[in-house]
């Protein structure tokens, strides 16, 4: 009785264990970008460079882009999250044609508020991104969205230890240096949201990941 017990466990963590790859297998293949088959539906790829510089805590906003086009052809609103793991943000569903990115609103996600204590906010553009999508072309277009934070504000010690009186000064030495960054962020006019142009060394970045995509071989690329 017992050997047969022993022998049925043996086969339940066996098929468990296999179960668990076969999971970890799928997991891992479904993790791979894949990008729509062109079709009457999916003509066209736009790639919106990202360049995300977290150094404080998570953003908790995302952006939307409104693009509209520039002859007629009908507009959408693409929604950015910022992430440091992604160079690039993608949309599938403009026909060919002449487009241009006319505005972008900052978003606080839900359960947060910008600074100000409002939810969302319109931020502003020198000039409108203009760029051409063409049939069955991935186009990377030569702008660039840059999220970043300011460098986080750390005392020399960290407050575990610290007697009452020790960690009062540690606090309030902190707030004098954050006070002091936000004067100098003012005045450098430090901005959450930047448009850059985009450089030939992010650019090769996000062709060597776009060669990652499982069926990239079925679109042409710049």
């Amino acid at each position: 009785m017992y050997e047969k017990l022993n022998k049925y466990s043996g086969e339940i963590a066996g098929k468990s264990f296999l179960n668990l790859i076969v999971l970890t297998i799928f997991f891992l293949s479904g993790c791979a970008m894949k990008f729509p088959v062109p079709d009457e539906t999916n003509q066209t790829i736009l790639i919106i460079p990202v360049e995300t510089r977290q150094t404080l805590r998570l953003f908790v906003f995302t952006l939307d882009v409104s693009i509209k086009g520039s002859s007629g052809n009908e507009g959408i609103k693409h929604t950015i999250e910022p992430n440091p793991k992604m160079l690039f943000s993608y949309n599938t569903q403009l026909k060919p044609g002449k487009y241009k990115i006319t505005k972008m609103v900052m978003k606080a996600k839900p359960g947060f508020k910008l600074g100000g204590g409002v939810k969302q906010r319109r931020q502003r553009m020198k000039n409108e991104i203009e760029f051409e999508l063409q049939k069955g072309r991935i186009t990377i277009i030569d702008k660039m969205i840059l999220f970043q934070q300011p460098e986080s504000i750390k005392g020399k010690t960290k407050m575990r230890g610290m007697d009452a009186a020790e960690r009062e000064h540690e606090k309030i030495s902190r707030k004098k240096k954050r006070e002091t960054r936000k004067k100098e962020l003012r005045e450098k006019k430090f901005r959450s949201i930047e448009i850059v142009d985009l450089d030939e060394s992010f650019k090769a970045k996000i062709l060597e990941e776009l060669k990652e995509v499982e069926n990239i071989d079925q679109w042409k690329m710049e």
